[in-house]
């Protein structure tokens, strides 16, 4: 069985070097620019676009926040916390209080920051892949996995566990239909929902997972306030500013990396996705 993904995420490191030093690279002949996008690029960056202006103006809307809520990963503090050895209580995903991850013992500054950094690493991952078919079916799969985590912490929670349960029905229906055909643009919603979650709107507005977590700043507190609790000798501003930059050198990899690498059409990653698990 054939998984690229390692060899996928080269190539792609390999292109935009050469593009940036500017090398000439010739494939089949002819000048290949790494860069320059297809009809189907284009769809899948004018959805991204489409899904972040639905997320700013949509997010703090009664109606459509309890819509865009589940599609937040929280489960990232509960696994750090877990590998420096701390207890997981609950995990709490609510549209009204905010998300909360509620631990005993561990270590704060190795779990604390995970949620913005393996967020940031998820959601860019999870675009990344959206750009391809087959890349999207393979992706799902341990998004199934890191939602089955967070539903096994958030039993005690009803309502987050309809929503996880939500997604993964989602999920699993769309990986039936056409061969995943619309499975990628799930991705891409969750994807983009999780690159920039952690703003307030007194903080400066922290990117993408970074960026919805401080606009999410209810009963629960966003991360950016937690960090400004534990080190206070940064503002909350300063602390949003960073993981707002790196949320968004998340974003910009993920999008630079899927054009680079996943050229073909739709056509041809529809053939191309029956190679993997063919529904």
């Amino acid at each position: 069985m054939y998984l690229p993904v390692a060899d996928d995420l080269g190539l792609a490191f390999e292109h935009a070097a050469r593009f940036l030093v500017k090398r000439a690279e010739v494939v089949d002949g002819d000048d290949f620019k790494p860069f320059e996008l297809s009809h189907t690029q284009w769809v899948t960056v004018y959805f991204i676009e489409l899904t972040v202006i639905l997320y700013l103006f949509g997010w703090n809307l009664w109606g459509a926040r309890s819509v865009l809520f589940p599609l937040k990963l929280t489960a990232v503090h509960g696994i750090a916390g877990t590998l420096t050895g701390a207890k997981v209580e609950s995990l709490i995903l609510d549209p009204n209080q905010g998300g909360s991850t509620r631990m005993v013992g561990g270590w704060a500054f190795v779990s604390l920051p995970a949620g913005y950094i393996g967020s940031t690493l998820i959601g860019a991952a999870l675009i990344f892949a959206g750009f391809d078919q087959k890349a999207s079916k393979i992706a799902a799969i341990p998004l199934f996995v890191h939602l089955s985590i967070v539903a096994y912490w958030a039993r005690t929670s009803r309502f987050t566990l309809l929503n996880v349960c939500f997604v993964q029905g989602l999920i699993l229906i769309l990986y039936i239909v056409q061969h995943a055909a619309f499975l990628r643009f799930l991705l891409l919603l969750i994807g983009c929902m999780n690159v920039p979650a952690s703003t307030r709107p007194d903080d400066f507005a922290r990117s993408q997972y970074s960026v919805w977590d401080q606009l999410d700043d209810k009963i629960n507190e966003s991360d950016v306030c937690a960090f400004q609790r534990e080190y206070p000798w940064l503002p909350a501003q300063v602390w949003g500013g960073i993981w707002t930059l790196f949320s968004c050198a998340g974003l910009t990899a993920a999008i630079l990396g899927g054009i680079v690498y996943f050229k073909n059409d739709f056509a041809e990653q529809y053939f191309d996705s029956q190679t993997f698990l063919p529904t």
